[in-house]
């Protein structure tokens, strides 16, 4: 009876033992789960920051490329002439032609451009003379704008749609020159395609608070609590109140508050997160805001710790249960240890489904971050074609002893380091830059990022060479990206080695392309390879860490010594090119770096580049039918093409290239590939299902797979990339003439 008694009090001591265990584990999960949670959130608001800083940055660019055209505009003779003849005699003919004219070449988004009187400190202003649809405008607020004497109104119509009026004085401080921007379209370039998860969007609004911009158009022009408290009378909005009076002072910073989604028919109140910046001008700013669903984020975090948390219940009791068997007979101890097996088994499962959910959310910040850089670039090579197009026919035109000579040189060679900038930011979208190369020696190019690396080796690494590549073997690279990838590699090397004498390790030879598919993934092989080997016997890399070390930003240097970009930029551009890497690195016995990359002897099949050697006069070619949806790009090379002496049909919708493509006589087409309703490519394959014989030039900033396609299938003759000047197009032109 007394050992009854003994074993009886044991058993239940383990039961309140289990219990307090159970206990201490509840509040450790909970605790854990509110620190991830916390650092989720920050990890959100971070993003949400960058998001709208931005959008902020492209309002500032988006009004800077005005206020630019203005200054521009003001020095023509034609400008300066009717506007005399205006002040003079009140003659608005020849002013008006002018402006209306102008009207013609600008984008969509500039709804008007006129000449109105010079504005008092109230706003107010009296429109002399309209370029476009005559409108009433009345400024509900402006302020100075970074060039000087300029200004931003707030502008409303009597139809109550509001626009951006940017100005500057002219004809010596008499009138005011103006541009109309419809913001509606503004905030379709800048800021719409943005999306913030499920239910967010970005807004824009001025520095009174009155919403500018906005995804839902009945918000647009009211007052952001004024304007809502009378929409919704009933609604609490004293979190939201809070929130304005911090944007209103210029802050930049992002919050959780309780407001509404005004997109619903029926706004419910919700949690939010806004991360918000001011745009600058002089002493006045506009506010981007960058909104999301407070328990998007949270409530998934929330479910997983309550799963958790039941599943540790079911444990617990599990294991009590266990407790009981073994109290009863030694059988049942058998089954506990299957129990155990089992639970183990579980738990594998939960640390698998969370390092997967972990993995999935690094994903999506990528995807993101693609998205933004991919859309920055493809802005920046339409704004980067005229600037390069315009500067190349000054040095074509202008005496080399002329001071204009010197300048558009600057501006050209400006041009060309901003074009090598934007090539790398794309790299970081995943899509392929589409850099023009021709075959490259690689032994040569080998001896000379040699004679590179010479100067930069650490004076505790010694270097040894083993090449074994055939003579005159040539790779598909550019000189500037095989020197890029080898410094990357060694760079890397030299920090691996940093605290110990060591040995730099380099070499090469050939590889088939049977042998390729078992030493690198690529969507396709070619027939040979050329290798290179980047070896040295420094630290190692963990083999936990080998699967993430080509990931952007990820690095296993030590804070402020590395960006994490050094091998994501190696994989973009082999990638690129066609080509691989691979790594074999155990730690504290160094690592190998390899890379592949296809051979080839010149020529379209050999893949020499995606443009064809230049050079050859003009052939027979005479109508050229020229598509391009931005309106500056398609000024500049229709007057190119048409002072080169072919005789140029320019459409800017590419829905009207089908009309003049049944008339026939075309030579040669030209045509963007990014562009609304009908892209380039399928301008393409109408010409073919016509059954023309015209040759095809595309003008693309990022090549896609579509457009590799149609040009393996001879489709598209040639591909010329954005940025570009006037000659190089024409040279093009000549070319496919001749063929």
């Amino acid at each position: 009876m007394k050992r009854w008694r003994e074993t009886n009090v044991r058993f239940h001591l383990g039961i309140a033992a289990a219990f307090a265990l159970a206990a201490a584990l509840a509040l450790g999960l909970v605790y854990s789960f509110n620190q991830y949670k916390d650092q989720i959130i920050e990890e959100q608001e971070e993003q949400l920051l960058t998001i709208a800083k931005a959008v902020s940055n492209s309002i500032s660019v988006y009004t800077d490329f005005y206020f630019a055209d203005l200054l521009d505009v003001n020095t023509y003779d034609e400008y300066q002439e009717a506007g005399k003849l205006y002040l003079e005699t009140g003659e608005e003919g020849p002013i008006r032609k002018f402006l209306t004219e102008h009207m013609r070449i600008q984008n969509e988004d500039v709804s008007n451009f006129l000449v109105s009187s010079d504005p008092e400190n109230d706003g107010e202003h009296e429109v002399l003379i309209q370029g476009g649809e005559d409108r009433t405008y009345t400024s509900v607020n402006y302020f100075d704008g970074k060039e000087k004497d300029s200004r931003i109104d707030i502008l409303q119509d009597e139809e109550n749609q509001f626009y951006l009026g940017l100005s500057m004085p002219t004809l010596d401080g008499s009138l005011r020159l103006y541009f109309v921007i419809n913001i509606e379209r503004m905030y379709q370039k800048v800021a719409s395609y943005i999306k913030v998860g499920q239910n967010g969007y970005v807004m824009i609004k001025d520095s009174t608070g009155r919403i500018l911009m906005h995804p839902v158009k009945k918000q647009i022009g009211k007052d952001v609590i004024s304007g809502r408290e009378a929409m919704y009378p009933d609604f609490d909005l004293s979190e939201l109140e809070t929130l304005i009076e911090h944007q209103k002072q210029g802050r930049e910073a992002a919050e959780i508050y309780h407001s509404y989604w005004w997109t619903d028919e029926v706004p419910q109140r919700v949690k939010k997160i806004a991360a918000y910046t001011p745009v600058w001008f002089q002493d006045d700013f506009i506010i981007v805001s960058a909104v999301i669903d407070y328990d998007e984020i949270a409530a998934p975090i929330s479910q997983a710790m309550i799963s958790i948390s039941l599943l540790t219940i079911a444990l617990m009791t599990t294991f009590v249960v266990v407790l009981y068997k073994l109290r009863i007979s030694s059988i049942a101890r058998t089954r506990a240890e299957e129990e155990n097996e089992y639970l183990r088994e579980l738990n594998s499962k939960l640390e698998e489904l969370r390092r997967r959910q972990e993995q999935m959310a690094h994903n999506q910040r990528l995807q993101l971050m693609g998205t933004l850089t991919g859309g920055i670039a493809h802005e920046f090579n339409n704004l980067l074609t005229p600037i390069m197009g315009y500067s190349g026919m000054i040095l074509a035109e202008a005496d080399p002893a002329d001071d204009v000579y010197d300048s558009a040189q600057e501006i050209y060679s400006a041009a060309e380091k901003a074009k090598e900038i934007i090539r790398q930011i794309a790299s970081l979208s995943r899509k392929q830059p589409g850099t023009a190369v021709k075959p490259l020696e690689i032994r040569q190019a080998a001896e000379r990022v040699l004679r590179i690396i010479d100067t930069v080796i650490p004076p505790n690494v010694h270097l040894t060479t083993c090449f074994s590549w055939t003579d005159g073997c040539h790779i598909r690279c550019s000189e500037t990206e095989f020197n890029q990838i080898i410094l990357n590699l060694c760079t890397n090397a030299f920090y691996a080695m940093r605290s110990r004498d060591g040995h730099l390790g380099l070499g090469g030879g050939m590889v088939s392309g049977e042998e390729a598919k078992l030493l690198f993934h690529a969507p396709q092989y070619e027939k040979d390879y050329a290798s290179f080997w980047v070896a040295d016997d420094g630290e190692g890399i963990p083999e936990q860490q080998q699967s993430h070390i080509f990931d952007p930003f990820f690095t296993t240097k030590q804070a402020g010594e590395g960006t994490g970009l050094g091998l994501s930029t190696v994989t973009s551009i082999l990638e690129s090119l066609g080509g691989g890497i691979r790594v074999e690195s155990k730690p504290g016995q160094g690592s190998r770096f390899t890379f592949y990359l296809p051979l080839c002897k010149g020529g379209r099949e050999e893949g020499a580049g995606l443009n064809r050697p230049a050079g050859g006069n003009r052939g027979s070619a005479r109508r050229i039918l020229l598509v391009e949806d931005d309106k500056k790009i398609l000024k500049l090379f229709d007057k190119a093409l048409t002072a080169a002496g072919f005789e140029v049909t320019a459409i800017g919708n590419p829905l009207d290239a089908e009309a003049v493509l049944r008339q026939g006589g075309i030579d040669v087409i030209v045509t963007d590939y990014a562009m609304p309703k009908m892209n380039g490519a399928q301008i393409a394959a109408l010409a073919r299902t016509l059954g023309l014989h015209c040759k095809v030039i595309l003008i693309t900033g990022l090549v896609e797979d579509q457009v590799l396609e149609y040009y393996r299938k001879n489709l598209i003759h040639e591909l010329l990339l954005k940025p570009l000047e006037c000659q190089t197009l024409i040279d093009a032109v000549n070319r496919e003439a001749g063929r």
